[in-house]
């Protein structure tokens, strides 16, 4: 079922998502968060933002946004979210740094993408986001290595479709034999358009100090909005993380640099400024701060925009829909064939999966998906007929 957006949303949906803005713009909605805290079913929203996995990442900022309107019974089930994702994250840490720490022995770069080291970094505090699994980063020459590197610590093989090239769609994911570690996804790179951007950005170069080498902070951002994108756009965990990044390091970026990696990685010259605008809309990321290229959006990349989905209530079924929807229409000239493979036909180990993720969906054939999909995108593009849910007006 699809989410009916409506002029005026919840005041639950409209509190979350100040919460999840950047900085200024909570200051600048202060006033009605104060006011919005006076309305909002706390219970309901408590349950809500667990079940998103968001009462850690926006739960403190709610009880301060919301000050003596949040009950006490809230306030405590934030801090035992964030005590729980904090001992999680420790788990997650030491587990991915000693999987570091082979890989190095290896003689194979590796960088951690997102996790407990990432929450700890923008949030101050590594049980601020909830992370299940453990995703690292290594070359695309490197990956079969890095594979047999990770199994010594009780990893099963991967059972990931393997394209022509001998590379996964995205990453191998290893599973724990017994179950007494995370499991962790190693990437070659970080959304279906680039091949050489994760590898030629994030990775600390050879000659370079890990301990002292971050990537630069036009870098970091694009990976987080490629991340966004690939999420097809939907709910706020990576938008929050975004304008958290904002917070602490959009005084650090310089629009030249943004532009310069627009021109050298062209396949990702559709999705980053698309991304980039939907920031804005979302959390309040100033677009033309990032990329001037935000403000010439074509026709699909504002369709893809607009199918931003910040409070999602679809199956999990229709979600997939949704961000297929968004890799086609923001793909590169030429990839449409690769969109398909991917989105419409892919292979049954996908197939599988999905429906291993989705409720009450069964494995169908290839021919079936097709037409569930196209139908869904249906669905999807119908949902455009409503008005686009962004954050409230000031209050001024």
């Amino acid at each position: 079922m699809t989410m009916q957006i409506t002029e005026k949303p919840s005041p639950e949906r409209q509190l979350v998502l100040i919460s999840a803005a950047t900085a200024a713009r909570r200051w600048e909605l202060a006033a009605t968060a104060h006011s919005l805290g006076g309305e909002v079913d706390w219970a309901f929203l408590t349950e809500v933002l667990r079940i998103r996995k968001l009462l850690p990442v926006l739960g403190p900022r709610l009880v301060e946004l919301a000050a003596d309107a949040a009950p006490d019974s809230f306030t405590a089930d934030v801090a035992d979210a964030v005590e729980a994702a904090r001992r999680q994250g420790s788990f997650l840490q030491l587990t991915g740094q000693q999987a570091m720490a082979m890989l190095t022995a290896a003689g194979i770069r590796s960088a951690a993408l997102k996790g407990p080291q990432f929450s700890e970094a923008i949030y101050g505090d590594p049980g601020r986001r909830i992370s299940s699994d453990i995703d690292l980063l290594v070359a695309a020459e490197d990956l079969q290595a890095a594979v047999e590197v990770v199994r010594e610590l009780g990893y099963g093989a991967p059972a990931d479709p393997i394209a022509a090239d001998g590379l996964p769609r995205l990453h191998f994911a290893l599973g724990h034999v017994s179950g007494a570690l995370p499991p962790i996804e190693l990437h070659w790179r970080v959304h279906w358009y680039e091949g050489r951007f994760a590898a030629e950005r994030l990775l600390c170069p050879p000659e370079a100090d890990p301990a002292a080498w971050r990537p630069t902070p036009a870098d970091e951002l694009a990976s987080l909005l490629l991340f966004y994108a690939r999420d097809g756009f939907v709910d706020l965990r990576l938008a929050a993380d975004i304008a958290a990044w904002w917070d602490k390091h959009g005084n650090e970026l310089r629009r030249d640099d943004f532009e310069l990696l627009l021109d050298s990685y062209p396949a990702l010259a559709r999705v980053l400024p698309t991304a980039a605008v939907v920031a804005e809309r979302v959390v309040g990321v100033p677009a033309e701060s990032v990329t001037a290229q935000s403000g010439r959006l074509d026709r699909r990349q504002r369709l893809a925009a607009r199918l931003a989905n910040p409070h999602p209530r679809q199956s999990q079924s229709q979600i997939y829909a949704d961000r297929g929807l968004v890799d086609g229409l923001l793909g590169p000239r030429g990839s449409f064939r690769s969109f398909v493979r991917r989105q419409l036909l892919p292979p049954r180990e996908v197939l599988v999966q999905h429906a291993g993720h989705a409720e009450r969906e069964k494995v169908r054939s290839s021919l079936g998906r097709l037409f569930g999909v196209l139908g869904r995108y249906g669905i999807s593009l119908a949902r455009l007929l409503r008005p686009v849910e962004t954050l409230p007006r000031t209050s001024a």
